[in-house]
């Protein structure tokens, strides 16, 4: 019974113990080589030559993780200090732009001319000497966590800054656009060509003097000059009305918005109607002598906020020999 229970393991060792012979045989003229080992010495051998490749795979495994790892860090580290880089040339564009806008509205004389992100938070953000260089940040050697919030508050700072700027600009933008609409709307061009006859204020009826009147509130400015001359819009509006008046003659009422409008009366006719809209220095009539007057010349007022108002307080007083417009030789009139 015992020779029959150890029969399959000495058959097991003695196929161990076979000897194998591994013979070489070279293509040159050497002797070929001849090696011998049990069988058990060749399995054992084989075993440990998987055991030493599968180990040394997973090491050159594990080091080329690591290389490929490490090189994927230098690179993101590249393109974050070039991003850094870009980061810091965008923080210099918005400080350029933050000077650019308190010098803007310094010239424009804007009211809240301080910064409006100071004005806002009571400080402007760091500037270009206090504030730290994400490059610098980058080669600190701080952690990763502390780089990411660093990171973090950079942008939210130059996307606060960008909005900013934009709202700023817009401001400007608005304010600028405001003030030409506000020029334009303003009646600061002279009407027409002639000598002034008459001006704003309380004065002798030129119609009733010889009865004995003693006096009358003029609204407006009187120019006198040859019939059918030239009438200007004196500014930017649209016309409310355009056709015949009691005392006013052929007359043309043109709001120019801003509670401000103007008045021209006495023309011989006029190329508006109502609701067309008219720019600053368009015809818009002829002179004339319609309604009550007693020569050619054009009747010309300002009102602002349903009252009128001198309209010399618009126009821009004329310099040299033709002060006020006053010419000797054209002809005179007064209403």
């Amino acid at each position: 019974m015992i020779r029959r229970r150890n029969a399959p393991c000495a058959k097991i060792l003695d196929a161990l113990s076979r000897r194998l012979t591994v013979l070489v045989i070279p293509q040159t003229q050497m002797k070929p080589w001849r090696w011998q080992c049990t069988t058990a010495f060749f399995l054992f051998m084989l075993a440990l030559w998987s055991v030493v490749t599968v180990g040394a795979g997973v090491i050159a495994g594990r080091h080329v993780d690591y290389w490929i790892t490490k090189a994927d860090n230098r690179v993101m580290l590249t393109k974050m200090t070039r991003l850094a880089q870009e980061m810091d040339r965008a923080r210099y564009a918005l400080d350029q732009a933050r000077s650019t806008d308190r010098q803007l509205r310094g010239l424009l004389t804007m009211a809240g001319s301080r910064d409006p992100i100071e004005a806002a938070t009571g400080v402007g953000g760091p500037t270009l000497a206090d504030r730290l260089s994400l490059g610098k940040l980058l080669e600190g050697g701080r952690g990763a966590e502390l780089r990411q919030s660093e990171w973090h508050r950079e942008i939210a700072r130059l996307r606060r800054d960008a909005e900013g700027r934009l709202a700023s600009f817009q401001e400007i933008a608005w304010y600028v656009g405001n003030q030409k609409s506000l020029r334009n709307a303003t009646p600061s061009l002279w009407p027409t060509e002639g000598s002034i006859t008459s001006l704003f204020g309380y004065r002798f009826s030129p119609m009733h003097r010889a009865d004995g009147e003693t006096g009358e509130f003029h609204a407006g400015l009187d120019i006198a000059n040859a019939a059918d001359t030239l009438v200007h819009s004196t500014a930017d509006g649209t016309v409310r009305f355009s056709g015949w008046s009691h005392g006013y003659g052929n007359m043309v009422v043109i709001d120019h918005g801003y509670g401000v409008s103007t008045l021209y009366g006495h023309t011989s006719k006029a190329l508006v109607k109502a609701g067309d809209r008219v720019m600053r220095g368009q015809v818009i009539a002829y002179m004339g002598t319609t309604g009550r007057s007693t020569g050619a010349h054009l009747h010309y007022e300002v009102w602002r906020q349903g009252r009128p108002v001198n309209p010399m307080s618009y126009l821009k007083v004329r310099s040299g020999p033709d002060l006020l417009g006053w010419a000797p030789s054209a002809p005179k009139a007064r209403s």
